[in-house]
């Protein structure tokens, strides 16, 4: 554990190669090809263009297009989606009047509410029931950071907790979901108020940003995460952390439509014993999450959690952990998901002033998807 660059290696470990898969496919009466990763948008304008009969396969969701007609003079077009039980014609004097109403049906809730919900079911679900989804990236935020907030270096066991930490830390992840692989990237910038006798109770803000990338179709997230931490200190050397947080976070993406908003609740615990170099942590979680503006998607997550971590102080400012966390969600009109997460963590202090913790871990548990991602954080203290 001595060297970081260990970390980058067992990330590679983790992301195995796969195959890449082609997530937007069109088939019509030439034979199929790839869209390409320009996205559903572009291929709305594009059959605008040319309206014809095919089938369009988005990650693996077939929908059928038969048109009557051909050119300026299609009168009507026939929409089915078998898994969302649509079957939709729109009849119209010309292609423009028929296109027209179309379109219109596409931007209602009646096409978008069930559509958002099917992308979303399975792979590259960018919503819920992944380590990679907004609920997923909610549940870290708010869970890590208590499980996290008693593993001290010695230097920092024996000194004086700072009055404010500004943060900053990202990460990069790769997955391979159902065959299609993709990639994540983040970058959260925080700061933590701390206050209290022993400057021991933590106000922590964080604004975690991120992109996801599926076969290069993009997916962007903005969020807005609160904690309030708050110890209570138990004999021999133990002590009890609650958390409860409200988190925010928007999804867009225009080349899979979505402009969506979750919020949540949450309350984590942890209870920490501590050996002197060694230092052990058991910790318990609960989210709710539901959908709060863009896209109806009526989303509601409830989300429960454990972990499992042991660190070794290995200098006076450094500190080592192997930590397993365990997620359980169960999302309205998704069904359930579980999936677990092992890590490794290494930290160290610079100068007495500057904190660094270098990350990697993988998630398994869920059949035909695997994620590893690699992350750095620091802290300046002041």
């Amino acid at each position: 554990m001595r060297n970081p660059l260990l970390l980058a290696l067992l990330l590679a470990a983790f992301a195995a190669p796969a195959q890449a898969k082609d997530p937007i496919v069109v088939c019509d009466a030439s034979g199929c090809a790839s869209f390409g990763r320009d996205g559903i948008i572009d291929f709305a304008k594009e059959y605008e263009k040319n309206p014809r009969d095919l089938t369009l396969t988005i990650l693996d969701h077939p929908f059928g297009f038969d048109v009557t007609g051909s050119g300026a003079d299609v009168t009507s077009l026939r929409f089915t989606s078998a898994e969302l039980g649509i079957d939709r014609t729109f009849n119209g004097a010309n292609t423009a009047e028929v296109e027209d109403r179309m379109e219109e049906f596409f931007k209602s809730d009646d096409f978008l509410k069930p559509f958002m919900r099917l992308i979303n079911s399975g792979a590259g679900g960018q919503l819920t029931s992944s380590p990679v989804s907004a609920v997923g990236m909610m549940v870290r935020s708010n869970f890590h950071e208590v499980m996290f907030s008693n593993l001290h270096t010695m230097e920092e066991k024996r000194g004086v907790p700072p009055g404010r930490d500004p943060s900053i830390s990202g990460s990069f992840g790769q997955f391979n979901d159902r065959g299609y692989k993709g990639s994540s990237l983040s970058v959260t910038p925080g700061g933590t108020l701390d206050f209290g006798e022993r400057r021991d109770r933590h106000l922590k803000l964080s604004l975690p940003l991120s992109q996801m990338s599926l076969e290069g179709l993009e997916t962007y997230r903005v969020g807005l995460v609160t904690q309030y931490l708050h110890p209570f200190y138990l004999p021999r050397n133990t002590i009890l952390t609650v958390g409860p947080g409200v988190s925010y976070i928007a999804t867009g993406s225009m080349d899979l439509p979505n402009l969506s908003g979750l919020i949540g609740g949450a309350m984590s615990a942890t209870l920490n014993k501590d050996w002197n170099r060694w230092i052990g942590t058991l910790g318990t979680y609960y989210g709710h999450f539901r959908n709060l503006g863009g896209i109806d998607t009526d989303i509601q997550a409830n989300v429960g959690g454990w972990g499992l971590q042991t660190g070794y102080r290995v200098t006076e400012r450094t500190i080592a952990s192997l930590y397993l966390i365990g997620v359980h969600e169960k999302a309205g009109g998704f069904g359930a998901s579980s999936y677990r997460t092992l890590g490794l963590a290494y930290s160290f202090r610079i100068a007495g002033k500057l904190g660094l913790t270098i990350s990697a871990n993988k998630s398994f548990g869920l059949v035909g998807r695997r994620f590893a991602e690699l992350g750095m954080g620091s802290a300046w203290f002041f």
